[in-house]
């Protein structure tokens, strides 16, 4: 994990390099520092696509969107995922359901979600989630999962470890 003085100057200068995509989460505990990373670089907020994610133990707890905003500092985030489907994650979902209706949220994702999550999440949604963020790349293509969120309509916006593939063990 990065530090706050990190987490606060790497959102700065990718901001000020040019970068327009910043993705955080309530576990990375860093929110309030890309929050003053993102005030602090001078480009509008209207130019940035912030998303983040709500923690398994804040789905059930009915400030957690507000809470998020304002440790972000923001008024909207433009995509709000639940982390996982873990603990009470339709209540986490239906959380995100409503900040899309009250405007917090522009779009909503699941993250870390099979198929299977997906399947039982479709018999209970008001609104679809536009994304899920999963690991995928060349190595682990989620062909299986594409296949699902195809049929209704999720875009896949991956995640990847930082280690390089080469350093694990699978490939020495």
């Amino acid at each position: 994990m990065l530090s706050s003085a990190d987490a606060q100057n790497s959102t700065r200068e990718a901001l000020k390099m040019g970068y327009r995509l910043i993705d955080t989460a309530n576990a990375y505990v860093n929110e309030r520092a890309v929050g003053r990373g993102i005030k602090e670089s001078g480009v509008e907020r209207k130019e940035i696509f912030l998303s983040t994610k709500l923690w398994p133990s804040e789905y059930e707890n009915p400030n957690a969107v507000d809470e998020t905003l304002e440790r972000l500092g923001v008024d909207y985030v433009d995509l709000l995922y639940i982390h996982q489907p873990a603990g009470n994650w339709l209540a986490g979902y239906r959380q995100l359901e409503k900040a899309l209706r009250d405007g917090k949220a522009r779009s909503i994702g699941i993250s870390n979600f099979e198929g299977k999550y997906i399947e039982e999440l479709e018999t209970k949604w008001e609104t679809a989630p536009q994304f899920i963020q999963v690991e995928a790349h060349p190595y682990f293509t989620q062909k299986d999962l594409r296949v699902t969120l195809d049929k209704y309509g999720i875009k896949l916006m991956s995640w990847y470890r930082r280690k390089p593939m080469a350093c694990l063990p699978s490939f020495r």
